[in-house]
């Protein structure tokens, strides 16, 4: 799972995206902007519950 906000506290988050991939492509992000972003893995159970890791460290990207 993949958190993006414009802010490093998260409060005007802006997309999560999940993927079984080590690698994402985010689209439609506006240049010149910087945007911040932090990942957590989960696992689902059998009832559909989940069980979230730690969030990792807030990565910092300017969109070129």
């Amino acid at each position: 799972e993949v958190k993006i906000a414009l802010n490093k506290k998260f409060k005007k988050g802006l997309k999560t995206a999940v993927t079984k991939k080590n690698k994402i492509t985010i689209k439609k992000l506006k240049s010149k902007k910087t945007y911040y972003l932090k990942v957590c893995a989960f696992n689902k159970k059998a009832d559909g519950t989940k069980v979230k890791g730690k969030y990792s460290s807030v990565v910092k990207v300017r969109v070129k």
